[in-house]
């Protein structure tokens, strides 16, 4: 059952600035959530009253009360907003009745916003899914005209922004570089405890039947609804947390109404323009890489999903800072089961899959958001990215190739694999030029290598993709007659993929080098052009069998070759940008250089130059 959560306000506000505050309650995410909505009238505007009846006729579970007492005069300017007691006790008996509202209807949650503040379309569910008692999202507010912006929340007494032990005497300077250490962390996205809170805060059922309220507390003289609701928060020992991934725009004057518009034409008008997306992983173990990875994608997708199989480090504490779709999975040996539960959870229209130790880089992010529009309106099954595998000392990519990257929920496409696994997809299926960085931290393990030799033992009956994966974990042990004899088995099947053929018959041939032999070396490089025409990376290897064996002339031919191929193929195979690019110039320079052709080999050295470069 999905929670039921009350948003409220006490509303008093200009009706311009009301109309942007409800085109933000309406853009607000509910997919996961019943939302209902409560509205107290205390306006003396008529054109504010129209506003929220206008919200009320075009929502459904809206409910205004009309505020009936006298009403006191509220003043605000350029320069601030002019509080009186009077005005706070109103306000605080507004919300304390809402607060009894949202009790008496047992309602999960309350989240209680001032009707001045514009939220992206996550916050609401970002907050829910943090599972704190109290928690407010936070917004930036120059309180003053001309002074810097400073958030609504706060460690100490009314409004102090840095914690001070009893007792504790603070030079001036002291103070500064706690306060500026407050303001520095919460410029950083994240979940953190504070002291004090208010104006845009989600309330947990189990705060609200403890007891928090608004009232002011008749031994303290703190002024402001918000420092009793704290302080009595704090006496029934309910922390208070901020989260400050996704600041509310605060329209604290009317001078800022140019800055509401831009927020409404840049956040939530493109957000309803934009497919949305799950991210699905599953991890073990990932507490050194797995905050870089959530980091670089959190706000490029709606939803973070994190099947956990098993870790005993910090990955799941790490993964919580993040999301609280968090699932345990029991480890079966089995790659697909794992993947297939964690797109089980996805609720978004697209799927987008990664493990903890990729990334997305700050120059593929727009490509990245670009995409999710382009997805709104296109009917795409399945989106290709490339793949970054190995870099230069340069960070430039050596060796990529092509993943089913972004799938449509909906297609139900499944993992298949129980070891190197892959996406079955069918379908409308393009390819974008967004690229996702491997950047492994942990070592290689023998994990693969038991599971397939574990299968073996018990008589499983392995594909012909199996087969080649097998060979390729054999190979990577350095256990080269093994490899080549499953590699021999997978290509007798012929029912493997052309590009698995082609990668099988050079590892053979990778494999025959380190045992030295030449000739078989030599047969299975030929035996790639069997299937397909001459790819760079099998004329590259040609090229260097006869520069070895100082057969000059057929080195240059091989090298060539592999210049004269201009299309990558785009299926999905392994790319080495090397053999692509500036390598066989390099040889074909060395190779000129042995037979005395010195000008020649000037002249591919300095194409190889202008190619490594570019």
């Amino acid at each position: 059952m999905k929670p039921h959560i009350l948003i409220a306000s006490p509303v008093r506000q200009n009706p311009y600035i009301l109309a942007y505050f409800l085109t933000s309650l309406q853009s607000l995410n509910q997919d996961e959530l019943v939302v209902d909505f409560l509205f107290i009238d205390d306006n003396d505007d008529k054109q504010s009253t129209e506003l929220l009846a206008s919200f009320q006729s075009e929502n459904e579970r809206v409910k205004i009360i009309k505020y009936d007492q006298q009403n006191d005069i509220y003043m605000k300017d350029e320069k601030t907003h002019y509080w009186t007691d009077s005005l706070i006790e109103k306000v605080a008996k507004m919300k304390d009745a809402i607060i009894e509202h949202a009790i008496q209807f047992q309602y999960d949650g309350l989240f209680l916003i001032d009707s001045d503040l514009m939220l992206y379309p996550n916050t609401l569910q970002n907050l829910w899914h943090e599972q704190k008692d109290i928690i407010s999202n936070i917004f930036w507010t120059k309180w003053q005209k001309d002074v810097e912006a400073l958030p609504q929340v706060w460690m100490m007494d009314e409004y102090t922004l840095y914690e001070i032990k009893n007792g504790e005497k603070l030079e001036p300077i002291e103070i500064a570089n706690r306060t500026a250490a407050f303001i520095t962390k919460l410029k950083v996205p994240g979940v953190y405890e504070v002291g004090g809170l208010g104006a845009c805060t989600l309330i947990s059922r189990k705060a609200l039947l403890k007891g928090v309220r608004f009232k002011q507390m008749n031994n303290l003289s703190f002024w402001g609804e918000d420092r009793h609701f704290c302080i009595r928060a704090a006496a029934l020992d309910l922390q208070l947390f901020v989260d400050t991934r996704l600041p509310a725009f605060h329209i604290y004057r009317e001078s800022e109404l140019l800055g509401a518009q831009k927020f409404k034409n840049e956040i939530l008008t493109e957000k309803k323009d934009k497919a949305t997306v799950s991210l699905c992983m599953i991890v073990k173990n990932e507490e050194q890489v797995l905050a870089h990875c959530l980091s670089s994608v959190q706000e490029l997708v709606d939803e973070i999903i994190i099947v956990d199989t098993g870790s005993s480090d910090r990955t799941k504490e790490i993964a919580g800072q993040f999301t609280n779709h968090i699932y345990d999975f029991a480890w079966e040996d089995d790659f697909s089961k794992a993947r297939n539960y964690s797109f089980s959870k996805a609720t978004k229209d697209y799927i987008l899959w990664l493990d903890a130790d990729d990334i997305l880089q700050e120059s593929e992010r727009q490509r990245f958001l670009s995409l999710t529009k382009e997805l709104s309106f296109k009917e795409v099954d399945s989106v290709m990215m490339d793949y970054h595998l190995a870099f230069d000392q340069n960070g430039e990519p050596t060796y990529s190739l092509k993943r089913n990257r972004l799938v449509k929920r909906s297609c139900n496409f499944t993992w298949v694999g129980a070891v190197h696994e892959y996406l079955a997809v069918h379908g409308n299926i393009i390819q974008r030029n967004i690229a996702i960085t491997h950047r492994k931290e942990k070592p290689y393990t023998d994990r693969n290598i038991k599971i397939y030799k574990q299968r073996e033992a018990l008589g499983k009956e392995f594909s012909a993709r199996d087969l080649f994966y097998y060979g390729n974990e054999l190979k990577d042990h350095a256990m080269y007659e093994e490899a080549i004899e499953k590699y021999k088995q997978f290509l007798l099947t012929k029912q493997g993929w052309i590009e698995d053929e082609i990668a099988a018959c050079l590892h053979i041939a990778d494999c025959y080098e380190v045992l030295h032999a030449p000739d078989k070396q030599l047969q299975f490089l030929f035996k790639t052009l069997a299937y397909y025409m001459p790819r760079p990376e099998g004329c590259c290897r040609l090229g260097a069998r006869f520069l070895v064996d100082e057969q000059y002339e057929q080195a240059i031919y091989w090298y060539e070759q592999a210049i004269n191929v201009k299309n990558q193929p785009k299926q999905g195979n392994l790319i080495d940008h090397a053999a692509w690019t500036w390598l066989p110039y390099v040889q074909l320079a060395i190779c000129y250089e042995r037979l005395g052709h010195n000008q020649k080999a000037k002249e591919y050295h300095e194409l190889a130059t202008h190619y490594r470069a570019t």
